[in-house]
This record gives C-alpha cells, structure tokens and sequence, in this order.
C-alpha cells in the first residue's frame, strides 16, 4: 500500500490495524505492517515525484521478497490527482492503464484487480470544512491515468515536520520523530540546483484526456510489473471540475480539496481490499 505525502498515508493508516511491532526501516524508507480488511498490508509513504516513488518501490521488493517472512503479493497505489473531463473534485478515479509519456504508450493494470474495482459501491464524503459538494461523488473505473512530474530526473525533497504534504512522515505513523530527515539532505541539493526553476512554473495537475494525472502512480506501477506483480492505481480529485467555490485551479483546489480527496482514495482502497479475493 504506497501513497506519496502524509496526508494521502495518513488516511490509508486510518483504515490499517497495525501489527505490534509494525515499523520496519530499509535503506532510510520506513514501512508500516498491518491489516486492512482482514488482508496483511505493507503501507509506506514514498515521497512526492516519480524519482521518489520509483526508488520507494524498488526498496519495498528488495526487502519483501522470500526468504523473508513478509512478500509483495500486489501494489495498490493510493492518493490524490488532477481530475480529466469526466470526473469531478472528490470523485475517485481507477484508470485502466497508466501512462508516462503523455499516451503515447499505456501499460494496463492487473485485469482481476480492476474488475473488484469495477464491482465496488462505496459511500464517499461529499462535505469539505462545512462546504457542501451538493452531488455524491463517484467511482470511476476506467479510462486512462498519466503520471509526470517537472523534477528533471532528481529525488523530491520532503521537509523535516514540513506537514501533510511536504513532511517526510506520515503524521500518525507509529514512529514519527521530530528528528526524522527523510531524503532531506540527500536529496535537497540537486533538486535546488537541477529542478527548482521547473517547480515555479504552476501548472494544473489536470488533464481533460486523462481521468487522473499524478507524480507518482505509473512508475510504482513499473517497478510491480518488472516483478511480475499485480497492480492498482486508485487516485481521487483534488483539482479539476467540480468545484462549488470556483477556486483558481491548482495549487489552491489542491490545498482545499486534499484533505477529502485523500479520505476517498482511501476508502475505495480499503473497500476495494475487503473485497478482492486473489486468484
């Protein structure tokens, strides 16, 4: 169970009943071991950017891989995203295929765990800080997903207590410490020097001809089928059509709308887990 800041993890942390003795570290990442739905889970934050969720996912095979005791059996990505045109803030998007290079390639997601998907009805919030979204969100299973992010090829840096998005911790992870550094140092001074002028440029996250655009999803989803694992990329809107306030866009829906947005994606993922019997 990968999501990519606090607050996407905090939310799937929300529906885990953690092991006694859940944390494991590998290579500075920390993973979280539990349940959710009566399934055994590995939940991990992988940062923020394609980089970051690449590197996350390759540590998580390196160090859950037989002989040890705990393995990978599937991937399910879990978070936020720009929402394309048939979609609207706080509906949850689960594309059928994903994308790194605009479309001009897909890989698709495991058929089995797209058809639990497909087979789910789940109750989503509506109602953000006492705004009322006035329509019930829904579940949109299908279509296309695009990942990309404007690092240059460089590691995201997190922000040592720098909060439900830029923070190197989930805010109720088992362990969370103060001196906790995350890639900070590693990864602070090359993102400064090769991708900070990229990141001034604000952008929408949003694209009308993909149902979820991210920074993230599409590279997990690479490392899972190199290792011949099944995968599932499970995203809600946070920016995109829909908005009762008509806010302008990206970053201020983003800020807005995460919160319910990360609540959606994931309840659909413990939903979608309670569900999904492997075959």
């Amino acid at each position: 169970m990968l999501s990519a800041f606090p607050a996407e993890a905090d939310a799937v942390l929300s529906h885990t009943a953690l092991d006694p003795s859940p944390v494991v570290v590998a290579d500075r990442r920390h993973f979280y071991l539990g349940t959710i739905g009566g399934k055994k889970v590995i939940v991990a934050m992988t940062g923020i950017g394609l980089v970051n969720a690449t590197q996350t996912a390759e540590t998580a095979f390196a160090r859950f891989t037989c002989p040890s005791p705990v393995s990978i059996g599937a991937v399910v990505f879990s978070g936020l995203a720009g929402g394309g045109a048939r979609v609207n803030i706080a509906d949850v998007a689960v594309p059928a295929r994903w994308t790194t290079d605009g479309g001009a390639t897909f890989h698709p997601v495991d058929p089995g765990m797209l058809a639990a998907a497909q087979a789910l009805s789940v109750d989503l919030e509506s109602v953000v800080r006492l705004i009322d979204l006035k329509r019930a969100p829904r579940l949109v299973v299908g279509g296309d997903g695009f990942s990309t992010d404007n690092n240059n090829g460089r590691a995201f840096p997190c922000i040592p207590n720098g909060g439900d998005v830029f923070g190197c911790q989930p805010c109720s992870a088992p362990d969370r410490s103060l001196f906790y550094t995350g890639n900070f140092f590693q990864a602070a001074g090359p993102w400064l020097k090769n991708a900070l002028i990229s990141n001034l440029s604000i952008a929408s996250t949003a694209n009308p001809a993909f149902d979820a655009t991210d920074n993230e999803t599409a590279a997990v989803q690479a490392v899972a089928d190199a290792h011949g694992t099944p995968f599932l990329g499970i995203r809600s809107i946070s920016d995109g059509a829909g908005d009762p306030l008509g806010l302008p866009g990206f970053p201020f829906e983003f800020f807005f709308y995460k919160q319910i947005a990360a609540d959606n994606a994931a309840r659909v993922t413990a939903a979608f887990l309670r569900s999904w019997a492997r075959v």
